[in-house]
């Protein structure tokens, strides 16, 4: 079965979504800038399975994993506009239902790449994998339940 291609218009959600991503990264951002400020130049760089840093940089090396998932979370708010694109295994979306829910799907991940970016970066100054443990578990339980959603015809 061909996937369709569905035409996602700007909407009120989508204006939404775009502004609080917007406003995320700023908070994010200048948030990550002044954590940069105030850090040793020393900090930790990679975290073991216990949690426990076990590898030291430069204070400037946060900045490249924070770039990084920015530009994915941009990404992923980009792709909201494009849901056939969505490779979901064993699925083509069938209904403008489907189409909506992979769209939503992409811009609340947008927003959570953003969050475990700052998440990223104060665990990196504070030595600690505490909040990118968080941040992720809440991805880990959004994924899934969005997914049962758009699978469910």
């Amino acid at each position: 079965m061909k996937k369709q291609k569905f035409k996602v218009e700007r909407s009120t959600e989508g204006n939404i979504f775009e502004l609080a991503f917007v406003l995320l990264a700023i908070v994010v951002w200048v948030t990550i800038i002044m954590f940069y400020h105030q850090a040793p130049d020393i900090i930790p760089t990679h975290f073991g399975p216990s949690g426990a840093p076990n590898a030291f940089g430069s204070k400037t090396r946060m900045f490249f994993p924070c770039i990084m998932i920015t530009v994915v979370a941009a990404c992923m708010m980009a792709g909201a506009y494009f849901p056939h694109t969505i490779n979901l295994p064993g699925i083509c979306l069938a209904n403008e239902r489907q189409a909506a829910l992979c769209t939503r799907l992409m811009r609340v991940l947008g927003i959570i790449f953003l969050l475990l970016a700052g998440a990223v970066a104060l665990d990196m100054l504070r030595g600690h994998v505490l909040f990118v443990l968080i941040v992720i578990a809440v991805m880990v339980l959004v994924c899934p339940a969005f997914t049962y959603f758009i699978y469910k015809k």
